[in-house]
């Protein structure tokens, strides 16, 4: 009989083994730096996404409440301790109050108006989704072959499902009150869906952060996995990544930075691109963590997944058409060459150590060296005969 505790204890060392070589293909796939590009994206993509959201919930007739919900969220996690936000922290809510208050000003007007500007929104902020994607595809080691026509439409459908999401979440969240008693009555709870709401909303939030996390991993890179996965090791590991870092981010601004009274105004927008580089360095770990769970699930059954998770591409058009856009310019260059006077037979390659050298001719090389051989040869025997009729 197998031992079945040692089994079990040997498939739990290699999931943990999944967790070092993710933050190792990290490092080596420059996670740091992409996370960095990545940023820049989320702060292009940040006040769009903020007015589509205001503008949806304007929609659902909870834009009021949605933004002093996110102002509370936003004093909760700079204040660190339970302390009074003062400083970098201070500098960086009302800059936020601000914003809010400006996006919440514009978010008015018919139905139509409101669902039109936030569409046109959500059409910018699906840039970050589709620079997301892109990130992935490098984690994966997998080609972009979706043409452009093709994946921005899809990135875009994303967005809106995401965004969906998140109005849906926040609405039952913030129903309270007169709201949510009508909701109890309309199923029949009355008061008990109010006690049962409040209660509810710790994992109403934890599922819909995870469910966002999923949408991004699954649908957003060039490769489909299996199945789609709610909860995840990547998911996970990136929900616990962000929570710690938006702790540690808030004690840090609340307490040590000072970055208000180093550059001013601008203080509060260096804090805001560093809380965003933060985040998306949580979010691609969360992703190589899937991926090497993944290539753990390959190995297990045989799979040659030691370098490269095996996953079927979405689409692999583009990768032809940049294949032959590649041999085109090929033989471009060779006849540019041939009409300067580059010699036809000639073929170049590149070494990457020591620059361009020639290609050596193996088949003339050859015939050089037999061809010197033997006039060697002949050239022997005719100084041995020389020498013996002499010596005669």
């Amino acid at each position: 009989m197998p031992n079945q505790n040692g089994k079990t204890k040997d498939r739990f060392k290699e999931s943990l083994n999944c967790y070092p070589r993710a933050l190792r293909e990290f490092f080596r796939n420059d996670g740091l730096d992409v996370a960095a590009s990545l940023s820049y994206f989320m702060v292009l993509a940040m006040f769009p996404g903020l007015l589509a959201l205001i503008s949806l919930l304007a929609l659902a007739g909870a834009s009021e409440s949605g933004t002093k919900w996110i102002m509370e969220l936003l004093e909760q996690s700079l204040g660190a301790s339970g302390q009074s936000s003062g400083g970098d922290s201070q500098q960086l809510l009302d800059t936020a109050e601000q914003l809010l208050e400006g996006l919440a000003s514009q978010a008015g007007g018919t139905f139509w108006t409101i669902l039109a500007g936030s569409l046109g929104a959500l059409w910018s902020t699906s840039g970050y989704v589709t620079a997301f994607s892109r990130a992935l595809n490098r984690l994966y080691g997998a080609p972009e072959g979706r043409p452009q026509w093709k994946r921005r439409p899809q990135m875009f459908l994303i967005t809106v499902l995401i965004m969906l999401v998140a109005v849906v979440t926040l609405v039952l969240v913030l129903a309270s009150g007169s709201v949510a008693r009508g909701i109890g009555n309309i199923f029949g709870l009355g008061d008990g869906f109010v006690l049962m709401l409040n209660i509810a909303k710790p994992p109403i939030l934890l599922i819909m952060l995870l469910l966002v996390l999923a949408l991004l991993y699954y649908f957003t890179p060039n490769v489909k996995p299996r199945k789609f996965r709610w909860f995840s090791p990547g998911t996970l590991t990136a929900l616990v990544i962000l929570g710690l870092s938006v702790f540690g981010f808030g004690i840090y601004v609340s307490q040590f930075a000072s970055y208000s009274a180093t550059y001013g105004t601008i203080g509060g927008v260096i804090i805001l691109v560093l809380a965003c580089w933060i985040s998306n360095i949580a979010l691609l770990l969360g992703a190589s963590v899937d991926i090497e769970f993944i290539r753990l699930r390959q190995l297990r059954t045989g799979a040659q997944a030691v370098d490269d998770v095996l996953l079927p591409l979405r689409d692999d058009t583009l990768i032809a058409k940049q294949e032959l856009a590649a041999y085109k310019d090929l033989v471009h260059a060779q006849e540019v060459r041939i009409n300067h006077g580059g010699d036809p037979l000639e073929d170049m390659e590149m070494d990457p150590v020591s620059g361009p050298k020639r290609k050596t001719k193996l088949l003339p090389m050859g015939l050089v060296a037999v061809a010197a051989w033997t006039a060697g040869r002949l050239n022997g025997k005719r100084v041995l005969r020389r020498n013996s009729e002499e010596s005669k």
